[in-house]
């Protein structure tokens, strides 16, 4: 598997018969949030997704996502305070390669979107567990 190194995270060139980052919407939003320290308790967390999806999420939502990064090994827990997470090097992998194919998704791959720029903006290095 070879892949373009982009702040931190590596996006990932898939090729035939490799495993896809499975990851559902929620859970690559969160991960983009901790990633880029966007929400340091629940109540930010909710304002936030609120603010990106037009919509609230409920608790068990939360809570669910959550668990399923935790399984995962994206994000681990980074102090004591309930809502204090930092990325893995699996997350900032798994989130830079699932959200640089959102971006050439959204462009449908007129490349307009320069999707390298665009990840870079991200910096998901501040989120990053030490």
């Amino acid at each position: 598997m070879g892949g373009v190194e982009v702040t931190g995270g590596e996006v990932i060139a898939f090729q035939k018969g490799d495993r896809f980052p499975t990851a559902e919407v929620l859970d690559l939003a969160i991960s983009v949030a901790i990633g880029r320290h966007l929400a340091a308790s629940e109540d930010e967390m909710f304002s936030l997704i609120q603010d990106w999806f037009l919509r609230p999420a409920s608790g068990a939502e939360l809570t669910s996502a959550i668990g399923r990064l935790l399984e995962r090994g994206w994000i681990s827990r980074a102090g004591e305070s309930a809502f204090d997470f930092c990325l893995t090097d699996a997350g900032i992998d798994g989130t830079t390669t699932l959200s640089g194919g959102m971006i050439r998704m959204i462009d449908r791959g007129r490349g307009h979107l320069k999707t390298a720029f665009l990840l870079q903006m991200l910096d998901l290095d501040k989120g990053k567990c030490s």
